[in-house]
């Protein structure tokens, strides 16, 4: 378990050269385990530039997608069409550090840790689809079924397209697991 800078990593800290020294850390000693000040020095950076790219551990691995879910909660806020904001969340959506926490949680120790925040993140988006509903005149109670279906049909498609040998296309899976939400 090294936590020594690397020879010949460049002294400009960025997002990705952080992200990668976290994952590797939690391959190689779990998530638990590994430290914010572990990842600033294998990544050649002190903590602050940790903290000025990710608030948290977590954020490491949800950043990219938080990204594009506080988008898209916006979106839906502003009245887009709930489908169509769903498979925006596809649109370039490459691999990254969430695919390889997903493919290997377990290595990471960080199975339950995972689910956790999925659920987290999934009722938030439920909730932003079910206002959207609402607001469209829909009843609560379908509108709150509805919503829930099409938000965990996002995370099914997120934790299928990761596990697929080779990553097939995104948007392929995203489209397949909307086909199983009601209309």
């Amino acid at each position: 378990m090294s936590t020594e800078p690397r020879a010949g990593r460049p002294k400009v800290s960025s997002r990705e050269t952080i992200a990668e020294a976290a994952c590797e850390l939690f391959l190689e000693q779990g998530y638990e385990r590994t430290t914010v000040a572990e990842i600033a020095l294998r990544a050649g950076v002190g903590r602050s530039s940790f903290f000025n790219y990710f608030g948290s551990k977590a954020d490491v691995l949800w950043g990219g997608f938080d990204e594009r879910a506080d988008a898209a909660c916006a979106e839906l806020a502003a009245g887009a069409d709930v489908r169509e904001t769903l498979r925006g969340i596809a649109v370039g959506f490459a691999p990254d550090s969430l695919a390889l926490a997903i493919t290997h949680a377990g290595a990471m120790g960080m199975t339950d840790g995972l689910v956790a925040e999925r659920a987290l993140r999934q009722a938030r988006l439920g909730r932003a689809i079910t206002a959207k509903l609402v607001a469209d005149g829909h009843p609560d109670l379908p509108a709150e079924i509805r919503a829930a279906a099409a938000a965990a049909a996002l995370f099914a498609a997120v934790w299928a397209w990761a596990a697929a040998p080779g990553r097939t296309d995104f948007p392929a899976v995203l489209e397949e697991a909307l086909g199983y939400v009601p209309g």
